[in-house]
């Protein structure tokens, strides 16, 4: 039998099934919620098709035939595979509507980021999350490439061009130095004071970074980069070394051999958003800004 054959014998499997289980036309087109004679009609063009009677006279009523019986466990495995397969893709699309995926700066993933899941879960244990951390440049492109839900980064206001962003909080920027650094006994200083200090900051592409770039840009003033590092806590590192000093959030207890300086300049804060592409969210990414909202509501800012 070829495969057109076979596809025509795939929409009458469910009568030859419940013909199995009842042998009797009428009892069957009950079950199927069909007429009697459409039944008997299907039942003549399984027959047909295969080239083989299928019921056979009993009586008043019909029996299936050797061949109907060979034939209905088949049936019902054909019917039962396909039950499973619209179960395992029902289950797939439950699945993905209840899985977010997160893409977020470095620095949010001590604090911010395992409070979220751990308060997530509290209320709905069903969401999954799928992380992935990076620059900010490397964030927002995962979401504009689809392969994220939210990104949560900085310097998301006004919203990048094609986004909806949902503020959450800011943070405060300090200067780090060296414990014996000259100014660390200093409460305050400038961006133009910095100009003549080696920076240690991070590369081009984070968020932090592009903070440093415009703070200097908008105060007329070149930086002079000593070294570029991927995360906060390397630029911690470098500063209590002697190697530069660095811009970066302010913390509520500064990295061992740093002090934190406040920086004299109304522009020294870096915002943190939760970005995602236009369009109605799913529920559990919903459920995912509301976490983030209310979290974010009750703290100052986010510790690097």
């Amino acid at each position: 039998m070829n495969s057109e054959s076979v596809k025509a014998l795939l929409p009458h499997l469910p009568v030859l099934v419940a013909l199995g289980e009842v042998e009797h036309v009428t009892v069957a087109a009950a079950m199927l919620g069909m007429p009697q004679p459409t039944v008997s009609r299907i039942v003549r063009r399984l027959e047909r098709q295969l080239d083989i009677p299928l019921l056979e006279p009993d009586g008043r009523g019909v029996r299936l035939t050797d061949a109907g019986r060979t034939l209905v466990p088949y049936a019902q495995r054909a019917l039962e595979a396909v039950v499973d397969g619209l179960d395992a893709v029902q289950s797939e699309d439950r699945r993905a509507r209840a899985t977010v995926r997160v893409a977020f700066q470095m620095s949010l993933g001590e604090h911010l980021v395992p409070e979220l899941i751990r308060t997530v879960r509290a209320t709905d244990p069903t969401i999954r999350f799928v992380l992935s951390q990076g620059a900010r440049r490397t964030c927002l492109d995962t979401l504009l490439n689809r392969e994220a839900d939210i990104a949560l980064a900085s310097r998301l206001t006004p919203p990048p061009e094609g986004l909806t962003v949902t503020p959450l909080f800011e943070q405060p920027l300090v200067v780090l130095v060296p414990s014996e650094h000259p100014r660390a006994a200093s409460t305050s200083t400038t961006i133009r004071d910095l100009a003549s200090e080696p920076i240690v900051t991070l590369k081009p592409g984070y968020g932090l970074r592009g903070s440093l770039d415009d703070l200097f840009a908008r105060a007329g003033a070149l930086p002079t980069i000593a070294f570029e590092g991927e995360d906060v806590h390397t630029v911690h590192g470098l500063v209590a070394s002697g190697l530069g000093v660095g811009i970066v959030p302010a913390t509520d207890t500064p990295p061992p051999g740093c002090v934190q300086i406040r920086l004299d300049d109304p522009r020294a804060f870096r915002d943190i958003g939760a970005a995602r592409l236009p369009g109605p969210p799913s529920v559990a990414v919903t459920t995912v800004i509301a976490a983030l909202i209310t979290l974010t509501s009750t703290e100052s800012g986010e510790t690097p």
